[in-house]
């Protein structure tokens, strides 16, 4: 018993087939190392012994697949540079074609220029290539002449090239050391003969050396004495229900003076009487002139010679009278103003500064 209870018991062949497999023991690999404690390499190589003939052929593969590469690149640049070749070749070919060669040139109605000048100020002729002209270019020598504000040049094809030109309108005439044409910003855009002036109002009190240095501050205040010219000549409503059966109306301006300091005045054409109007409340005080233009009658405005509505605002108006003989002739002096389109206020400036003459006061209701 003692023996066999030693042995151990016999497994069936189904128990050994499926118990688990007791773990080998695995000794521990010790690491070689050689001298000053470097592991020693590898010499394990495995040396295979290649043909030649195997390996230029390996070679050559390679180098002609790297080859076809090349030449579908090279083929498909040459493609495409051949295509755009063409392309150029065909559009020269257009260009140049007499079917699209200038025959007609439209221009469109102009006020100070007539059709030959905006055909030679656009330099194209008859006969140029329609398709070659560059439009920008063309509207941008039309804008040089000071009349055009702006051109608008376009292709008709196959043969017709249309102008449109939108020119500048002449609001004011200002005198900047010499007459020069203001449009309605304000904007000096060219020297002006007496012919061109005529009609316009004209703008004093700026001078040449103070446009140049100030040019922006020096336009705001042109647009703001246009803007002052066409509230004059066109009464709003506050206006227009302080006017009375016997009103007489707003005598034709000549002259609106800009001070930086005063404001602007107001200056008659027939007379040249001054209207001083100052800065700010611009309607309150055209309104209120009607009143004292109706006061006066037409034979007040003939002697009336400077009305101060710059002051603060009451019931009494001070104005400044011309002598009774003077008064009687200012209707034949009026009549020399209206010939000359020269500014009068050089003389004007001495009675603007002579402070010393006692003003009558007019009573407003």
């Amino acid at each position: 018993m003692t023996g066999e209870a030693g042995k151990r018991p016999a497994r069936s062949r189904d128990q050994a087939r499926y118990a688990p497999r007791e773990a080998a023991t695995v000794k521990p690999v010790r690491t070689r190392r050689g001298l000053l404690s470097w592991r020693r390499a590898n010499r394990r190589i495995t040396v295979e012994n290649r043909s030649p003939f195997v390996w230029l052929g390996e070679a050559m593969r390679a180098v002609a697949r790297r080859l076809w590469v090349v030449v579908k690149v090279a083929a498909a640049v040459a493609a495409l540079a051949g295509a755009v070749y063409g392309v150029r070749i065909a559009v020269a070919h257009i260009v140049a074609s007499p079917r699209f060669a200038l025959r007609e040139l439209r221009v469109g109605a102009a006020t100070h220029l007539d059709r030959e000048q905006i055909v030679a100020l656009s330099g194209v002729n008859a006969g140029d290539r329609l398709l070659a002209l560059d439009t920008d270019v063309v509207a941008a020598r039309l804008t040089r002449h000071p009349w055009i504000a702006a051109a608008r040049v376009r292709r008709e094809l196959p043969t017709t090239l249309l102008i449109d030109v939108t020119e500048r309108r002449a609001a004011a005439v200002a005198v900047i050391g010499s007459l020069y044409l203001i449009d309605e910003a304000g904007h000096a855009f060219k020297q002006a003969t007496l012919d061109e002036a005529d009609g316009l109002i004209v703008l004093t009190g700026v001078s040449r050396p103070a446009y140049a240095g100030v040019r922006e501050a020096s336009e705001a205040v042109f647009r703001e004495a246009i803007g002052l010219y066409a509230a004059y000549k066109h009464p709003d409503s506050l206006a227009l229900a302080r006017q009375t059966r016997s009103h007489v109306g707003r005598p034709a301006l000549s002259e609106i003076h800009i001070d930086p300091r005063n404001g602007f005045s107001l200056f008659f054409l027939d007379g040249g009487a001054e209207i001083r109007l100052g800065l700010g409340d611009m309607s309150e005080k055209l309104a209120r002139l009607d009143e004292v233009l109706n006061e006066l009658g037409p034979k007040g405005i003939a002697a009336l010679r400077v009305m101060h509505l710059d002051g603060p605002a009451s019931d009494r108006v001070p104005l400044r009278l011309a002598p009774p003989a003077v008064a009687e002739e200012a209707p034949a002096a009026s009549q020399e103003v209206k010939k000359s389109t020269v500014p009068r206020n050089a003389s004007i400036s001495g009675k603007r500064e002579n402070s010393s003459v006692a003003r009558p006061r007019l009573g407003v209701d």
